[in-house]
């Protein structure tokens, strides 16, 4: 049987890769009317690891026709800045111009209160991640990372291999609840033991 890829590979669970898995269904369409109610401003607050950068990605990808250029900034600890830009019509900073910063919280806090000043004047919609809440910003959503949640992330990257539900609580919990350092430890596990991770197409075909 040749062993398939990792699926557990960075270039498989790196944020934009997926979609954010949301508690409920509804929850998505009820998270986009609270933002537009906002002027779409607001923040998305949670610990490292839990799905906000996945999250301000789903968010940008159904944004009205109003916005028609998408600009993100991801501030790293290290003081590193990365940029990217989305651009259809415009390529500056004008009220047609969503702004997503990711990581607003590694920014330090004089620039930061100047530069957000600037950003909610300058764009026609902001976004933050954060680990804290920030003030005079709405706060969207407070992420909380669950087991359930990111038992079914793992049914989603993988959907045609079975994990010991014991195992992965273990992995979760042994992580802090971090669903990226979560399926960092996947990747790991998956490399070490893959000849035992057989399909379960293929375990079904040969019970038959």
């Amino acid at each position: 049987m040749q062993i398939q890829r990792n699926p557990f590979s960075t270039c498989f669970t790196e944020p934009g890769k997926l979609s954010y898995i949301f508690a409920e269904p509804e929850d998505q369409n009820r998270l986009l009317i609270e933002f537009e109610r906002h002027g779409f401003k607001g923040q998305i607050v949670g610990p490292h690891g839990c799905g906000k950068t996945t999250l301000s990605m789903t968010l940008a990808d159904h944004l009205p026709p109003q916005f028609s250029s998408i600009r993100r900034i991801t501030l790293r600890k290290d003081g590193g800045i990365k940029t990217e830009s989305r651009l259809l019509d415009h390529q500056y900073l004008n009220k047609s111009t969503f702004l997503v910063i990711d990581g607003i919280e590694n920014m330090p806090w004089l620039h930061r209160k100047v530069f957000l000043k600037f950003a909610q004047q300058a764009s026609g919609g902001l976004l933050l991640t954060t680990h804290q809440p920030l003030k005079g910003i709405p706060v969207l959503l407070r992420i909380s990372p669950t087991f359930t949640i990111f038992r079914r992330i793992v049914s989603h990257i993988s959907p045609d291999h079975e994990f010991k539900e014991y195992q992965l609580e273990q992995i979760f919990e042994q992580n802090d609840c971090s669903i990226r350092e979560s399926l960092m430890s996947l990747y790991t596990l998956w490399q070490v033991h893959k000849q035992s991770f057989t399909p379960l197409r293929d375990t079904q075909s040969a019970q038959i």
